[in-house]
């Protein structure tokens, strides 16, 4: 059975636990507020300095080789959004994290509220890695336009064309295709414990995380 500490709190105090103790991590996932659209009942400061303050700590924890994913989105301020993301994804690579990915958290039910612009239906997961990732395991998912041979292959004709400008096959060419290929970087979830608007557990977080 693995071993694990389990910390509730504030997550710079936490850090700075971790800094303390010379602790390091392989794998950050997390979710700022987005700019000041809630306060979680008081319970919340944040702003760009408390932002940078844990985007350096996070830096600092970090094992080389490790990954941080950052899953965020704008605010609307004045019918346009704020760009606070982007300007997050920028001073993480200040501060020495490389932009591995740029990934959208894309939602299958949005809530409609759209009225001068198309249907936000979509945040961003900007996956930052400390150098090089050392571990990569790819989700894979059943290729979607499979040739009918079972041995899912390719089959190519290579041609010569001679002095009097006729055609003739040099070589067929086949090449093996995997059934499986990596996931694509834009996901798929359902808002709500049961993907649903409508579930009565749903809205009881502000922003809550689908349940699997």
């Amino acid at each position: 059975m693995a071993n694990f500490d389990l910390f509730l709190g504030d997550c710079i105090q936490s850090m700075d636990i971790l800094i303390k103790q010379g602790r390091k991590v392989d794998l950050t996932v997390t979710s700022p507020p987005y700019d000041d659209i809630y306060d979680y009942n008081g319970t919340l400061i944040w702003n760009n300095d408390v932002f940078k303050e844990v985007a350096k700590r996070l830096y600092e924890i970090t094992n080389d080789g490790g990954i941080v994913v950052w899953v965020v989105n704008d605010q609307m301020k004045n019918g346009s959004e704020t760009g606070t993301s982007f300007k997050q994804a920028l001073y993480f690579m200040e501060i020495g994290f490389k932009l591995h990915d740029t990934m959208i958290y894309a939602k299958n039910n949005p809530v409609p509220n759209a009225r001068t612009r198309y249907q936000q239906s979509f945040e961003y997961m900007f996956v930052f890695s400390k150098g090089k990732p050392k571990t990569t395991n790819i989700l894979k998912e059943p290729r979607s336009n499979k040739w009918n041979d079972k041995r899912c292959f390719r089959k190519e004709k290579r041609f010569n064309r001679d002095k009097d400008g006729q055609f003739s096959v040099k070589k067929d060419f086949h090449f093996d295709i995997n059934e499986e290929v990596p996931r694509r970087n834009i996901w798929y979830y359902s808002v709500g414990l049961n993907g649903s608007t409508k579930d009565k557990n749903a809205f009881k977080h502000p922003a809550i995380f689908q349940k699997s």
